[in-house]
């Protein structure tokens, strides 16, 4: 039985998936992956804003959809109407 391994970085998305940092040197096939937590380095001074930013860019990345202004607006409209029935 020939046993290779090889590790590397990578960076687990919010979607779940993986993204290694650099090409495998193993040939194609089934693997065993084995996952552990990196300490990341703290966030060099980031505020409120960047960070809101940074967490929508993430979210986007991962495919979730935002609502538009008009979406919001007429699911409002939709409900006061819905309040003014008698």
């Amino acid at each position: 039985m020939n046993l290779a391994q090889a590790i590397v970085e990578g960076t687990l998305k919010p979607d779940g998936s993986l993204e290694v940092a650099e090409k495998l040197g193993l040939p194609p096939g089934r693997v065993r992956v084995t996952v552990e937590v990196l300490d990341e380095p703290a966030s060099a001074g980031e505020d409120w804003f960047e960070y809101l930013q940074r967490a929508r860019a993430e979210r986007e990345a991962a495919g979730v959809r935002f609502r538009a202004r008009e979406e919001i607006d007429a699911e409002i409209d939709a409900m006061r109407d819905e309040w003014d029935r008698p």
